[in-house]
């Protein structure tokens, strides 16, 4: 039988990505401003409302990287991150062999990366969400750890997937 579900989550924005996109809006705003400001009642006027106008649209396009989803897919023993940005792109993260995984838990304070482990973060950011984790080997990256954000189906779907060993340590 053949196993496919999928799930997205949202990543809520942290303090720092709050900030820079306030001081982003301000910049794009003094900008346009400032660009009409100059040109008002010269004959570069057109160009100015053009400068301004090309300045708003970067600056909505450089905040709209803000808004991220990661969509979570299980088909058989294979999980896909994909990365959407702004509900418009989409990037495939990585794909995981479920059986190459030689560590799965439950991120807590104990929960610590090594130096030379490839951390891929594709997590919620949200305290109220449990977030897990996923250490293996891939072919591309070399020793991986997985941050991720599932739901209670997805990790129902992942257990039987994983190695015996690693449902043990559980």
């Amino acid at each position: 039988m053949d196993l496919f579900k999928e799930f997205i989550v949202k990543k809520e924005l942290t303090r720092n990505e709050k900030t820079s996109r306030t001081f982003i809006i301000i910049a794009c705003v003094a900008f346009a401003a400032t660009v009409l400001i100059l040109t008002l009642g010269t004959i570069l006027q057109i160009f100015g409302i053009v400068f301004a106008a090309a300045g708003i649209y970067f600056g909505w396009h450089i905040i709209s990287r803000f808004f991220v989803e990661y969509e979570y897919i299980v088909t058989n023993t294979d999980l896909d991150i994909d990365k959407i940005t702004n509900q418009a792109s989409r990037k495939r993260l990585i794909t995981v062999d479920l059986h190459k995984v030689s560590e799965y838990g439950k991120v807590d304070d104990s929960f610590e990366a090594g130096e030379d482990d490839t951390v891929i973060r594709a997590y919620a950011c949200n305290p109220e969400l449990d977030d897990y984790y996923l250490r293996f080997t891939h072919k591309q990256y070399g020793s991986c750890v997985l941050v991720f954000t599932p739901s209670m189906e997805i990790i129902d779907i992942i257990k039987p997937s994983l190695p015996r060993n690693v449902v043990a340590k559980l």
